[in-house]
C-alpha cells in the first residue's frame, strides 16, 4: 500500500530538515557508491515524534499482520523498536557477525520460529544488499517476510533486487521525495 501524499511530504521534510545534506566533496557510501548527498536517517528520527511518525508510517505501508520487525542492527534498530511500541509485535536485529558466546545467535531481540510473519526495516538503503542478507538469515529460520521497508530508498535497483526474491519492496520515501540524484 502506498503512503497518502500528506504522510509522504511530512516525512519527506523530516528527513530534508534534520537528516540531508548536500556535501561539496562526493564520499564513499556503505555500498561502495560515491554521492553528495548525504542522508542520516538515523539523526532524522532521533526525536520521539519523528521516530512515533515514522514508525506509524511503516504499520500503514505494509497494511497486513505481522509478528515481528526488524532487519540488520543500527540501521533497522530504531524503525524495529517504534513499530514494534506502535504495532504491538516483537521487534529484532540482524547481527553482521553471530555473537561469539551464549547462544552464538545472528538474532537478537526476539526469538524467531517456523511459521512468524516478519517486516523487514531498514533506515537507507542504496542497494539493498545489507538488508537482503539480513532476509536470508531470516528466511534461514523458515520465517515469512511479509514485506520489506526503508525510510528512504536512493536507487531503483533496490526493488529490482527484492522483487527477484519475491519480497515486497515498500519505501516510505524515494531519492525522488528528497529531490536527489537516484544512486
Amino acid at each position: 500500500m502506498a503512503l497518502d501524499e500528506a504522510t509522504r511530504a511530512r516525512l519527506s521534510r523530516m528527513v530534508q530538515a534534520h537528516g540531508y545534506e548536500r556535501r561539496d566533496e562526493p564520499f564513499q557510501l556503505t555500498s561502495g557508491r560515491w554521492s553528495h548527498d548525504y542522508v542520516d536517517a538515523k539523526h532524522a528520527i532521533a526525536t520521539g515524534a519523528a521516530l512515533r511518525e515514522a514508525s506509524q508510517a511503516v504499520i500503514d505501508v505494509v497494511a497486513q499482520p505481522f509478528d515481528s520487525v526488524g532487519g540488520p542492527t543500527m540501521g533497522a534498530d530504531a524503525l524495529a523498536h517504534g513499530v514494534a511500541l506502535l504495532s504491538g509485535s516483537t521487534w529484532f536485529s540482524v547481527r553482521k557477525e553471530p555473537k561469539g558466546h551464549g547462544r552464538h545467535s545472528w538474532i537478537e531481540g526476539a526469538r524467531l520460529v517456523s511459521g512468524d510473519r516478519v517486516v523487514m526495516v531498514e533506515d537507507v538503503v542504496s542497494t539493498g544488499g545489507s538488508l537482503l542478507q539480513a532476509a536470508e538469515r531470516i528466511k534461514d529460520l523458515g520465517i515469512e517476510i511479509v514485506a520489506a521497508t526503508a525510510l528512504l530508498d536512493r536507487s531503483p535497483a533496490v526493488s529490482e533486487r527484492f522483487a527477484q526474491v519475491g519480497i515486497p519492496w515498500l519505501p516510505l520515501l524515494t531519492w525522488a521525495d528528497l529531490e536527489i540524484e537516484p544512486l
